[in-house]
């Protein structure tokens, strides 16, 4: 019945809702005229930690209209939530006034001394600019005005509006102080008090308020002695409704997260505490009459009269005391490595065939609820024959449900060094039940990984690799000898260079010399023309010395050099396709373009992916040689 008028109610209001709108108007409209236009900027405080938030408001009072309100920018801060709109009207001692204006939450991103400039905005027709306000930041919280971002209470209430909403009235005779302790407060919930060490469990800190406040939280608690893993973002004001005694409570939640205990013993959880500036209608002269439909559709009470009046006052959590309980030693697993929780496990191989010498993956993974981020890696048991490394870890868990659950993967690398087939025996995981208060062990299955012979690439690589570290040895066993020739070779650089210095010298006075003319004798002989230069010499030697990236890098670039310098095409278009087109259009032949086309082929595939063949670069070789012995002689 009760819901049923209700909502007869609001269809009534939403019909009347233009008019109720033209006649609230008509009545405050003389009253605004006469009231002084303002435009200000209020800060909600004047000295502020580094890691804190303050808010800056940008507020225009009894203007008729305003058009393009805009804010500063804010070089020194960074903007953690706004631009938020407000606007309103208040009736204070018979005097109404209106407001509109932003507001901006700011977290400093340096200390020092700022000055936040004003906004700007047309008001009534009118350019105006709000007042410059001053903030000082400095590195540690402060004492004077620790203010944490703001949280200010809206009441979200259900289908039905409650009593809550007449709270704010302050009647006669009423005490203010006790009407607070009533109606806000604060409180630190947890889901159990006692636990076991790496149990989780979720503990939340929530303002519940029947009253108009704004509320800040000026203490955090710092929850030290856990791991802690928010459930929530701390600077998200999440509201709800709650029931205690019969009597509903908007409520916001300051923090919620799950905690794992590190030690054992009683821990006291530290308080939230709350700044909140609580406002009241005083009641000064009440009208016994019959509720009216509008007072019905706006929540008043009959003949509601007063002056409004604000109390400041700090709240702070009751304390919450922890108690947590060690592991029990008795039938402790030898393996056990502080897992608690349920959880389940399995293994698996990224290839089942391996060849020697390369690398392979073993996953394994822990899936469950509990402590998981700080699950360890399983022990594996590894064949002698293979080497493994230590594992990586990849978290997929969701923080948001209690206790924590997902998966943790655990991959480990092991690269084998004989030929054969492995058996990776199965991987033992204890764990402790919180529930049965008792141990738990569970299996993977075996696997098997099959190793074959090592490839060619690999076996290269595995000479290479003796090879630099028996350079390396023998540096070592022979360090004196190495010094002793460095300092020599020292030396015969210094002489060299005083003996090219010198004949520089000499070179720079001959000319001045005067010599005796000599006749010149005509000759009908032809002068003798330079061989020219191989351009394949440093790859030949690279290919000597066994440098064979070398060899292909070398080889590489004399072709295209010669190509860049025949066709005289810029390094940046230098590229297959536009000599393959040049060429043909020169008139080579199919066979020489597939041949240098080979080359170059051969060329990039050693240079990325090496498999070296001694008879293969020798053809190589023979091949360019071949290309670039046409391009001079035919081009």
């Amino acid at each position: 019945m009760h819901t049923n008028r209700f909502k007869k109610l609001i269809i009534i209001a939403t019909h009347l809702h233009i008019k109720i709108i033209v006649l609230l108007t008509a009545i405050f409209l003389t009253a605004f005229a006469n009231a002084q236009v303002k435009f200000t900027t209020v800060l909600s405080g004047t000295e502020v930690g580094r890691s804190e938030y303050v808010q800056v408001e940008f507020i225009v009072e009894n203007a008729k209209q305003i058009d393009n309100l805009t804010p500063p920018s804010f070089p020194n801060f960074k903007i953690v939530e706004g631009p938020i709109q407000t606007s309103g009207m208040s009736i204070i001692n018979g005097n109404t006034s209106q407001y509109k204006g932003i507001s901006y939450v700011l977290q400093p991103v340096k200390t020092g001394k700022f000055t936040i400039a004003g906004a700007t905005a047309n008001v009534d027709g009118k350019q105006m600019h709000s007042n410059t306000v001053n903030v000082e930041v400095n590195a540690s919280a402060s004492s004077a005005n620790n203010n944490a971002k703001p949280m200010a209470l809206q009441p979200v209430w259900p289908d039905e509006p409650t009593d809550a909403a007449r709270e704010y009235v302050l009647k006669p005779g009423e005490n203010i102080n006790d009407k607070i302790r009533k109606n806000l407060f604060v409180r630190a919930q947890a889901d159990k008090t006692t636990c076991f060490i790496g149990e989780p469990i979720v503990v939340t800190y929530k303002l519940y308020s029947r009253l108009r406040s704004e509320s800040r939280v000026t203490k955090r608690p710092s929850l030290n002695g856990f791991s802690v893993y928010d459930m929530t973002d701390p600077n998200v004001d999440i509201a709800s409704v709650e029931t205690l005694n019969g009597k509903q409570f908007a409520v916001h939640i300051i923090r919620k997260a799950q905690l794992i205990p590190l030690q054992a013993g009683t821990v006291e959880l530290d308080p939230a505490e709350v700044e909140n500036k609580v406002y009241f209608l005083q009641q000064t002269n009440v009208v016994h009459k019959r509720h009216s439909l509008l007072d019905e559709i706006f929540g008043q009470s009959g003949g509601e009269e007063g002056t409004e009046t604000n109390q400041d006052i700090t709240l702070a959590s009751q304390p919450l005391a922890i108690t947590i309980k060690p592991l029990p030693e008795l039938n402790k697993p030898a393996d056990f490595n502080g897992a608690v929780g349920h959880f389940s496990i399995s293994s698996s191989l990224e290839n089942k065939k391996v060849a020697v010498n390369d690398a392979g993956t073993l996953k394994v993974v822990v899936n469950g609820n509990g402590n998981l981020p700080i699950v360890n890696a399983p022990q594996i048991k590894w064949p002698d024959s293979i080497e493994a490394y230590d594992a990586t870890a990849k978290e997929n868990i969701n923080k948001a449900i209690a206790p924590l659950g997902g998966s943790k993967t655990f991959d480990y690398v092991f690269t084998p060094q004989k030929q054969g087939s492995y058996t990776l025996p199965a991987i033992d995981f204890s764990y402790f039940d919180p529930t049965s208060a008792s141990y738990k062990t569970i299996q993977t299955k075996d696997l098997t990984v099959d190793v074959t012979a090592e490839s060619k690439k690999k076996q290269f690589a595995t000479v290479y690799k003796q090879k630099t570290n028996g350079a390396k040895i023998f540096l070592i066993q022979h360090l004196e000898w190495f010094f002793a020739i460095l300092i020599l070779s020292g030396l015969g650089i210094y002489l060299w260079r005083q003996n090219t210095r010198l004949k520089k010298t000499e070179a720079q006075i001959k000319p001045l010399i005067k010599e005796p003319v000599k006749p010149v004798v005509e000759a009908n002989i032809p002068a003798k023309i330079p061989e020219p230069i191989d351009p394949l010499i440093r790859a030949k030697r690279m290919l000597a010395n066994e440098d064979y990236k070398g060899f292909y890098k070398e080889l590489n670039q004399a072709v295209w050099d010669t190509f860049r310098d025949k066709l005289n095409i810029p390094s940046s278009e230098l590229n297959k396709q536009n000599v393959m087109r040049l060429l043909k259009a020169k008139g080579w032949d199919d066979k020489t373009i597939a041949l240098l086309e080979q080359t170059l082929n051969e060329c990039e595939m050693n240079l990325y992916t090496p498999d070296y063949n001694e008879t293969n670069m020798q053809h190589t070789l023979q091949h360019a040689e071949m290309v670039i012995k046409y391009v001079r002689d035919g081009m």
